[in-house]
């Protein structure tokens, strides 16, 4: 018999659940990997306007307009339908209380988002995507209890 088949294999459980059973934020959950430094950008140039005048080509500056980062990504979109469900499912928007049926609007988006991206998602995004509907519906489930 060989030295493999006598030695047991063992297996590394590793919990990635945000919440505890009771629906608590957990406090010991492992750092999130370190952002990647992005290329620098050149600097806006000035345009002329029909009018004249001049205007930046930035989206994040001014009154009025929304930054948006240079590189978006398939977790970015299921990160921003997740923050408004559980925002939703926990109270947390100002003057709008706990709204789960809104919640569940956005948790149903993120399973279209599953349903419709069958078969073209990288392995790690199908797992995430899987965990945090996991999750959200779970979250969902106990606060309409």
């Amino acid at each position: 018999m060989s030295d493999e088949a006598k030695t047991p294999k063992t297996v590394k459980v590793i919990d990635r659940r945000w919440f505890t059973p009771d629906g608590e934020l957990r406090q010991d959950l492992p750092p999130a990997p370190p952002p990647t430094p992005a290329a620098p950008q050149p600097s806006p140039q000035p345009q002329e306007t029909a009018s004249g005048q001049q205007e930046t080509q930035e989206s994040g500056k001014g009154r009025g307009r929304v930054h948006v980062p240079n590189r978006l990504s398939f977790f970015d979109l299921v990160d921003f339908f997740a923050q408004q469900a559980l925002a939703l499912l926990s109270g947390q928007i100002p003057g709008r209380g706990r709204d789960p049926e809104t919640a569940r609007y956005f948790i149903d988006l993120l399973g279209v988002v599953q349903e419709k991206s069958t078969g073209q998602l990288t392995p790690e995004e199908a797992r995430y995507l899987d965990d945090v509907l996991f999750q959200l519906r779970a979250l969902y489930v106990q606060s309409s209890r």
